[in-house]
């Protein structure tokens, strides 16, 4: 998979786990050096699934699930670990939530 993410200029993976990020950037940046190309100028991007509470669920809580500030702070910390790029799924919620609700929920996410 490396490979392929330098060949191709990047990475576009699909709810990359938290806590697998890291090492996988670092594995394709990596396979970037390996082959010549800059890592930098690799864009690697995932999609994250979101599943807004109400009340704040703590620090034992799946990424992405929490209020908006806890998944606000989970989008910082996808950065921090390399992604250039999160898209936000909204597809994914158990609860099926509204058209209208998800449109507000990811505007009120939008970067600013």
């Amino acid at each position: 998979m490396p490979q392929r993410a330098v060949t191709y200029d990047g990475f576009n993976g699909g709810n990359v786990p938290l806590q697998q990020v890291a090492p996988l950037v670092a594995e394709i940046k990596a396979a970037a050096r390996e082959a010549g190309r800059d890592p930098g100028a690799l864009q690697i991007v995932s999609r994250g699934s979101f599943q807004l509470h109400a009340s704040p669920q703590g620090t034992e809580r799946w990424p992405l699930w929490g209020t908006l500030d806890e998944i606000r702070e989970d989008v910082a910390r996808y950065a921090a670990a390399g992604l250039t790029e999160l898209f936000l799924e909204g597809n994914f919620d158990p609860r099926s939530p509204s058209l209208e609700r998800t449109l507000e929920v990811m505007e009120a996410l939008a970067p600013r």
